[in-house]
């Protein structure tokens, strides 16, 4: 990883009190930074990518930072717009230093992913490439969240529901997930079919990742846990998507009006999380383990042999379910 990603003054960037000049305005938590916060999920991916399409030794610093920067940005503002209490354990950006600075912080990281994106090559041709993809993909993203923004569980049919939350999917989580894979293969010189290859597998990778954040919200949150923005906002998930494939209309109506009527009311609000995970669970991790199967199957297909593809299938298989749930595995 690059020393100095931010452009800050090395490690005095990463406390509130070291913190100084512009950078002390900015306030971002520390485990917002690339390299240092969550489980990195997407920079693994871009690793693999890389290595499948030929390169050696560790991908371009500056290109994983640009996604996890990319990543961490869209974590700020996803959570202004949700309204959550938490990110990581810890209170959401906004909750610390105010909605107005931590919007500000948030779209500067975009601006900082785009910069870095833009320095990590030399040529002219590769440079305007990626920089080509950040800009699409960021716009995808928002695309993506103002559907998530826009739909209400309870404004929407049983067949709506598994179409609207596979488009929200798509655009605000699997592109970007698709954007590390053709980062990492593009940092390769990989052929423009590897490219292609990897993309398209990193956004079916990335709407099972959706599917386990979806169904792990839901499920620490009737184990006791506090974090239930999905449901609280009447968010259209997965967990909703599967429980349409197992009730019938009369039975998903009244569960969608529960919903509604529980308001910001805990109580009611982890009697209808119990409910609708009863309902869907079962179907989550064969859902999950199918999209998989034929993702991984798809690569092999594309390259040309499963034992190359097998590293960044293997990454992707992190979001398995193991028996019961055990503990989340990814985070966002």
């Amino acid at each position: 990883m690059m020393k100095n990603p931010l452009g800050f003054a090395g490690r005095f960037h990463q406390t509130s009190q070291t913190r100084h000049g512009w950078s002390k305005a900015l306030q971002l938590a520390p485990d917002l930074y690339p390299g240092i916060g969550g489980k990195r999920f997407r920079a693994t991916f871009l690793q693999r990518a890389y290595e499948l399409a030929g390169g050696q030794a560790e991908a371009p610093a500056l290109v994983i930072d640009a996604v996890e920067m990319l990543h961490a940005g869209s974590l700020v503002i996803d959570d202004f717009e949700d309204d959550s209490q938490t990110r990581r354990d810890q209170p959401a950006l906004h909750r610390v230093i105010g909605a107005a600075r931590a919007v500000n912080a948030g779209n500067w990281m975009y601006f900082r992913a785009l910069e870095l994106a833009a320095a990590a090559y030399d040529e002219p041709a590769r440079s305007a490439a990626i920089m080509a993809q950040f800009v699409q993909v960021a716009r995808q993203c928002h695309e993506g969240q103002a559907i998530d923004l826009s739909t209400r569980i309870d404004e929407v049919t049983p067949r709506q529901t598994y179409a609207a939350v596979l488009a929200i999917s798509r655009w605000k989580t699997g592109r970007l997930v698709s954007l590390a894979g053709w980062c990492g293969a593009h940092a390769a010189a990989g052929e423009p079919a590897t490219l292609h290859a990897v993309a398209a597998f990193g956004c079916r990778v990335g709407i099972c990742l959706q599917m386990r954040n979806d169904l792990d919200e839901l499920a620490d949150f009737v184990d006791g846990a506090e974090r239930c923005d999905d449901l609280r906002n009447r968010r259209v998930t997965w967990p909703w998507a599967w429980a349409a494939g197992e009730l019938s209309p009369p039975q998903f109506a009244a569960l969608q009006r529960r919903a509604a009527r529980a308001g910001q009311d805990p109580g009611l609000l982890r009697g209808v999380a119990a409910d609708l995970l009863d309902a869907g669970v079962g179907r989550a991790a064969a859902a999950i383990h199918a999209r998989l199967d034929r993702a991984t199957h798809r690569l092999a297909v594309a390259t040309g042999c499963v034992r190359r593809a097998a590293p960044l299938a293997e990454v992707a298989g992190l979001l398995r379910l193991s028996g019961e749930r055990t503990a989340t595995e990814v985070v966002r």
